[in-house]
């Protein structure tokens, strides 16, 4: 029997401003039940040792800071043939000017937690084979795009008032994409937020309703376990 991959899983943010819990959980099965892969969990990516000697990194981070050096090792595992599933608040990566373009993105705002439309960019896509237009309650992600070369698999059209006073026009919003790194590369899933009521942004505001996302959809379910077999190079690149 081939000996297990190794999976660095990064999970967590020092604003606890997501059910981090519930993710990890989440990934971790998932990571388990792709087979023949053993996962580490981190909260933060500065373990370099950890992420070179690794198989497959896989994020679900919100504002997690990345220092000059965890920066130089990711983009340097990518360039090597690593790749990285980044979910969700992946790309909110605070006062970090690397590794935006690094993941090809940066996290701009989000309006208020809605139901919105997923359409598939590339039907034909071997990650999205098979894989219908649906509806799904979530943040709806916001992204600025930091490099000329991601290539989006999932968008949605959406415009309207967001958080921080934003008014962002009508225009398709990539929801998931992939980007080459060298020979490496990392695909993005900007779907996926979670929270408990206690999981909230700033400390003094009131709860929030308690809300899972798309984690029970068995498509997010579909997408996550295609990501991670992506990320694992049990499919093409």
């Amino acid at each position: 029997m081939l000996a297990p991959l190794i999976a660095n899983l990064i999970c967590g943010s020092p604003h606890r401003n997501h059910d981090f819990d519930f993710a990890r959980l989440r990934l971790a099965q998932a990571l388990y039940d792709a087979g023949n892969i053993r996962a580490d969990c981190f909260q933060t990516y500065e373990d370099s040792t950890a992420i070179l000697g690794g198989n497959l990194l896989v994020s679900y981070t919100s504002q997690v800071p990345v220092s000059e050096a965890a920066s130089s090792a990711i983009r340097h595992y990518l360039e090597e043939g690593g790749r990285w599933f980044a979910l969700h608040a992946s790309n909110s990566v605070l006062d970090n000017r690397v590794m935006p373009h690094v993941l090809g993105t940066r996290f701009v705002t989000h309006p208020p937690y809605q139901r919105f439309p997923v359409q598939i960019t590339k039907p034909n896509d071997p990650l999205l084979q098979g894989i219908a237009p649906f509806d799904i309650d979530d943040e709806l992600y916001c992204i600025e795009t930091m490099t000329d070369d991601i290539e989006v698999l999932l968008h949605t059209r959406w415009g309207g008032e967001a958080f921080g006073g934003r008014v962002l026009e009508v225009e398709d919003r990539p929801l998931m994409y992939r980007r080459r790194v060298g020979e490496g590369g990392v695909l993005y899933l900007a779907l996926g937020h979670a929270n408990r009521p206690y999981d909230k942004p700033f400390s003094h505001m009131p709860d929030q309703p308690d809300h899972r996302g798309p984690w029970d959809l068995p498509v997010y379910k579909e997408l996550i376990q295609r990501g991670i077999a992506w990320a694992a190079g049990r499919r093409p690149l």
